[in-house]
């Protein structure tokens, strides 16, 4: 709930446009009309088949406000989800159709917007920022005068108070404005709004509804939204209403026409009460019988009207047919915005990259000085730097599973704008792509430079080399958290398929136990992880030019290796015979390779969730 201090603040004027914009009022759409006749969805199969929606149909014209009313699982949500094409847990039917044009994802992307119920924001940016963001991906005016765009949209939505504070910050009721104001920045043709007042008190909400009814008037919108008990302020000012009970109708008309109605079938509103709430009141079998409210289902099946308004501006115009081509898209200033936007993402996420850097950087810290007497070249500590090197790698890439959950929260947030038409997904997988690589060479920067250079004393001539290797292994593990944050949705067992790859890593990575003497197809994972590559690379970068001790007498107690020339290839080759996967020859730039290679297998799969998940629709077939 709000303090008096949030309350919207809505000018009943209509304000003078800013720049070109990309609303319905320039887009060839003024004249709309949106019509759904037999709407069913059905859910289950067999005997556990349930039917949510049963034929309902309405039609809403341009400049009308269309609100869908009933209790609790009355089908209200499901409507919206099957009418915007998003309802996926089941099998919608009907005709649904824009202008007389079937509606297409295609089609509403171009022309319709959708608010869930549940807002999505993105945590760290601001509300100007996002709504910065969401104007230059809609395009709705010239870049010179986004700014003011934004600007006029904070005022009406009455987010002044909180323009400059981050998403993550904002109370239930500036994030529900927050994500109307986006939706009003489009000025789609149709706008579905699925609880608009949640989370509002009842002032804001008299406030919002009074800026939605406002713009459907004047910017010509067609707008529908599902409400559960609105105020009688905000009842009155929607221009049609449609109640549903058990999925299926009480009532769909016109408002004005609502009380005549229900006074003819016995039903009269009581005076000075909302009639809101006694219509919700009738339908729902928490307040009247089931026989009363099936009565009541069956009394409009018989006597429902035709589905056509007959007051308002559409009785004076049958609208226009067929639709135009609507906005046209440019991948490449989605990709420009892309990168500014996580760009700054990544510099303020304190979880996804920054936060892991002082993670590594302290872990690996921890490592150098518990092997700090590793850090002197003698041959009785060969063994221990082998195994800084797998420590230094090892924690670093396991904290990659904080990765799954993030970029899981944020391709929701992808799917949303790709959803309504905002962005084309695939120049944010570009963008990310391409900046995710020197983050990562930065963070082994924060790996290896002073746990391994200055604590370990480890050879400075192969320090790029070996970032490069730690990069690319950690390029691999990232393209896995991205491939498991869109193909598993329930992000907790994402981390634990993330969790279950690492531990297959560490354990086949040849280092505890010979590949050759694995069965097959244990043997197979020693070849298609890629700890074994990094491990063999990454020692022999470290070892294979030091220095080291003269051993003679061979090895004291406690002691693995000793090499009485103490030559590196040799003391390479005996550390081998203890680990087998260890390697005197070179074969980093290979391993790179494979590494890379193993990498971008998660990294096409991960495209092809993107491109499968933000394709996905829910088509509505013909009855």
């Amino acid at each position: 709930m709000m303090t008096s201090t949030e309350q919207v603040q809505v000018s009943g004027t209509n304000p003078k446009r800013l720049g070109s914009r990309a609303g319905s009022n320039n887009s060839g759409m003024e004249s709309s009309i949106f019509k759904f006749k037999n709407v069913n969805f059905v859910a289950g199969k067999g005997d556990k088949q349930k039917h949510l929606l049963q034929d309902v149909s309405g039609t809403v014209k341009f400049g009308r406000v269309l609100a869908v009313m009933g209790p609790s699982g009355a089908g209200k949500t499901t409507l919206i989800s099957a009418l915007t094409l998003d309802a996926h847990y089941g099998t919608p039917s009907g005709a649904v159709t824009l202008n007389g044009v079937a509606l297409t994802d295609k089609l509403f992307k171009r022309h319709c917007y959708v608010v869930k119920q549940h807002d999505k924001h993105w945590p760290y940016l601001t509300c100007r920022e996002t709504l910065q963001y969401a104007a230059e991906l809609y395009q709705v005016a010239d870049r010179s005068n986004i700014p003011a765009v934004v600007e006029e949209t904070i005022q009406k939505m009455g987010l002044a108070v909180c323009a400059d504070t981050r998403c993550a910050r904002l109370s239930g009721g500036q994030a529900r404005r927050l994500s109307i104001g986006m939706a009003l920045l489009k000025q789609p043709t149709v706008l579905f709004l699925d609880e608009p007042t949640s989370g509002l008190d009842a002032a804001a909400a008299d406030n919002i509804m009074q800026e939605i009814v406002r713009v459907a008037k004047d910017e010509r919108l067609i707008i529908m939204c599902s409400i559960h008990q609105p105020s009688s302020k905000v009842y009155q000012g929607f221009d049609q209403l449609m109640i549903l009970s058990r999925g299926r109708e009480a009532y769909s008309g016109d408002l004005i026409d609502a009380p005549p109605y229900f006074e003819s079938i016995g039903a009269p509103v009581p005076s000075q009460m909302n009639p809101a709430e006694h219509y919700l009141d009738l339908v729902n079998s928490d307040f009247s019988s089931e026989e009363e409210v099936v009565k009541l289902l069956d009394t409009w099946e018989e006597r429902a009207p035709n589905q056509q308004s007959s007051h308002g501006p559409a009785n004076n115009d049958e609208g226009q047919d067929g639709v135009t081509g609507g906005l046209r898209r440019n991948f490449f200033d989605d990709l420009q915005i892309m990168f500014r936007r996580h760009f700054k993402l990544i510099i303020r996420d304190p979880v996804l990259y920054v936060g892991r850097m002082v993670m590594i950087l302290i872990s690996n810290l921890v490592f150098a000085f518990v092997y700090w007497n590793a850090r002197d070249y003698l041959q009785s500590q060969v063994p221990n730097k082998h195994f800084i090197n797998i420590w230094f790698v090892a924690v670093a890439s396991n904290m990659g599973v904080v990765a799954v959950y993030a970029l899981n929260d944020e391709f929701k947030s992808i799917l949303r704008e790709t959803k309504n038409g905002g962005l084309n997904p695939f120049a944010y997988v570009v963008a990310k792509s391409i900046m995710v690589v020197p983050v990562l060479w930065v963070m082994s920067i924060f790996a290896l430079a002073i746990p391994g250079l200055l604590v370990q004393d480890q050879p400075k001539d192969v320090f790029l080399q070996a970032s490069l290797l730690w990069t690319v292994i950690m390029f691999c593990f990232e393209c896995l958290a991205e491939c498991l944050s869109v193909w598993v949705e329930d992000q907790i067992f994402g981390m634990l398929q993330f969790m279950n790859f690492w531990f297959m890593c560490f354990l086949f990575s040849g280092n505890f136990i010979e590949s050759t003497i694995l069965y097959y197809p244990f043997e197979l994972f020693y070849h298609i992880l890629p700890f074994s590559y990094y491990i063999r690379s990454c020692t022999y970068l470290n070892l294979h030019d030091a220095t080291w001790d003269q051993c003679t007498g061979g090895p004291a107690i406690g002691q693995a290796i000793c090499v009485e020339s103490g030559d590196p290839t040799e003391v390479l080759d005996s550390l081998s015979n203890i680990y087998g996967v260890v390697d005197s020859e070179d074969h980093v730039a290979r391993d790179m390779l494979v590494i890379f290679g193993i990498g971008m297998i998660f990294k096409i799969l991960y495209v092809v969730g993107v491109w499968v998940k933000t394709s996905k629709v829910a088509t509505i077939k013909s009855n």
